[in-house]
């Protein structure tokens, strides 16, 4: 059987790699029967109802290398690997795929943006099985996949030649679209207020030192389950299963208009995997430097002393997991200066490849060996020369989207533990709750508790 491959518009500054380099624009006399692709980007899940002060002119959509895998119903090999690279970023309105062959075939298209070349290729030598499969189809972040402004995008879609397809009765051609989403989830932190209960800590020495994401991950899993003849909708494949269920401690408690959240393709980091080890791809043929120990996540805090905050994210991960204030910035609250604002406007923007867990701790917990290794956004603060951690869980983040969180309140002393808060004196303490949210944006996180009775907790 014959397959042909068509680039109707291949890019000004662009490569194209194809594993048969001696196909042709044109198709056999039996075989009339085509499938063209063409590529978009989905559009960033944020509401834009009002001025964005925090790098208002900032997109993360530059694509400087697009990896588009193709699969048949006859074997679970690999069938082509086309590659575009454009250093000053893929324009996919100029990439028009075509595949002729024979009624009845059903081709499947998988697509990659910004992959570091070696994570790319070695995707390529896995069947369309083992691409699915948890340890063999991971991603490594640290391997120059989480880059500064070029996330990790993905899609899928599927389609079948001939009229035979019962989907299909008009015609023996289709034009398919894949969809690019991106994997990570964007945090834009406008300001941090000190709103205290007691009136000796709004008149103490507050400086907020850092923000810091911590238990981030180092491990993608860009495809759970490959789509099927009948469904390859993204960004079901890509970001797997979905569900109009999500608990009340899900970070924004959001509504989407279909009703349904989705479970990241991270979601198979399961309670039974320990984020507290490595993964090595060598066994599924990984090599050079991909065939190496890799931490599943990094800022790891779990279970650390006191007083203790680990940051050790490598590369651009480093910058986009955390921020550390210096001198005087971050301050909030003065034991001098009674006209102090108590507002530190922290205008910053943070980014994290969401990991679904579906074993949870409590992050509040009656004694040290109760805490969770789930993501937690940690606000480092100094109280009168001590320092002080605010650590909020971030589950069930939803990748593809802008969480804009307008503000944070400081209501009480902290946690002397980075990861998590210690019950005190056996208390009944409530959950945290978040208020006012309006779809992705948060009006407020209230954060701390109070340090006497162990009664609130906020």
């Amino acid at each position: 059987m014959k397959r042909t491959l068509y680039i109707a518009a291949v890019l000004a500054v662009g490569l194209l790699t194809a594993c048969n380099k001696d196909w042709t624009p044109e198709s056999g006399p039996d075989q009339t029967d085509e499938i063209t692709v063409r590529f978009s980007k989905a559009p960033m899940h944020t509401l834009r109802t009002k001025a964005d002060s925090i790098d208002a002119n900032e997109e993360d959509d530059t694509i400087d290398r697009l990896d588009v895998y193709v699969y048949d119903n006859k074997d679970t090999v690999l069938v082509n690997h086309h590659v575009f690279t454009d250093a000053s970023g893929v324009d996919l309105s100029s990439i028009d795929v075509k595949y002729y062959d024979v009624s009845g075939t059903t081709l499947y298209f998988f697509a990659l943006a910004n992959l570091d070349e070696a994570t790319a290729n070695y995707l390529a030598g896995l069947s369309r099985t083992r691409i699915c499969t948890y340890y063999g189809g991971l991603i490594p972040l640290e391997a120059g996949n989480f880059r500064a402004h070029k996330p990790i995008m993905g899609g899928a879609v599927t389609g079948s030649l001939g009229k035979s397809s019962y989907n299909y009765s008009d015609t023996g051609n289709r034009e398919l679209t894949l969809v690019l989403y991106r994997y990570l989830a964007r945090f834009e932190i406008e300001k941090i207020t000190a709103d205290f209960s007691s009136s000796e800590l709004m008149n103490s020495d507050v400086i907020v030192k850092g923000i810091v994401w911590t238990n981030v991950a180092n491990a993608l899993r860009p495809l759970m389950y490959f789509p099927g003849s009948n469904y390859a909708e993204s960004p079901g494949p890509v970001w797997g299963s979905r569900s109009t269920y999500y608990s009340n401690t899900e970070f924004g408690n959001l509504e989407y208009a279909d009703g349904y959240h989705y479970y990241q393709a991270n979601e198979n980091h399961h309670g039974w995997v320990s984020l507290q080890e490595n993964y090595n791809l060598s066994g599924w043929g990984a090599t050079g430097t991909l065939a190496a120990d890799f931490p599943y996540i990094y800022n790891n805090n779990y279970q650390l002393a006191k007083g203790v905050i680990n940051v050790d994210a490598p590369g651009y991960m480093a910058t986009a997991t955390s921020h550390f204030f210096t001198g005087e910035e971050g301050r909030v609250c003065s034991s001098t200066n009674s006209s102090q604002a108590h507002v530190f406007n922290a205008n910053k923007v943070f980014y994290i490849y969401p990991i679904g867990r579906n074993s949870y701790g409590s992050y509040m917990c009656t004694e040290f060996n109760g805490q969770d290794d789930t993501i937690k956004m940690v606000i480092v603060v100094e109280i009168n020369g001590e320092t002080y951690y605010y650590p909020y869980r971030v589950m069930y983040v939803q990748p593809n989207s802008i969480y804009k969180v307008h503000n944070i309140t400081l209501k009480g002393i902290g946690s002397e533990y980075s990861n998590f808060y210690l019950k005190k004196y056996g208390a009944s303490l409530s959950a945290i709750e978040i208020n006012g949210w309006n779809e992705l944006e948060v009006d407020n996180i209230d954060m701390g508790y109070k340090d006497y009775g162990g009664t609130e907790i906020y």
